[in-house]
């Protein structure tokens, strides 16, 4: 479960960020580079975590943990997504499981 947690919180940080550059007034060039570099990145670890799952496992319904006063935030959701990956120890999670922590930790390097 811990995975599939955190492919929904990866894709809602995802949408969030297609949300606020969908939003009007728009952000600025600076904050919609950040949030299309942000959104794109999420997305492909998401996906690339997504891989991982056995094929009989959706994600849609897993409930998505985390507190919801930060889902307006996507750098927060992926924060909670990587917390949730701490949760077990990195051999509980299918083989590969690594190279998403380590995305996901690069991705909060840079813009967390």
């Amino acid at each position: 479960m811990v995975l599939e947690g955190a492919v929904l919180l990866l894709e809602a940080a995802a949408d969030r960020c297609l949300s606020i550059l969908a939003a009007d007034p728009a952000p600025g060039p600076e904050e919609s580079f950040a949030l299309s570099d942000l959104g794109l990145a999420v997305r492909l670890a998401a996906g690339q975590a997504r891989g991982l799952l056995p094929v009989h496992i959706e994600p849609d319904d897993v409930q998505a943990p985390g507190s919801s006063q930060h889902r307006d935030n996507p750098v927060e959701l992926v924060r909670a997504a990587e917390a949730l990956t701490r949760t077990v120890p990195i051999e509980a999670l299918p083989v590969g499981s690594s190279r998403v922590v380590v995305a996901l930790c690069d991705l909060l390097r840079e813009h967390g």
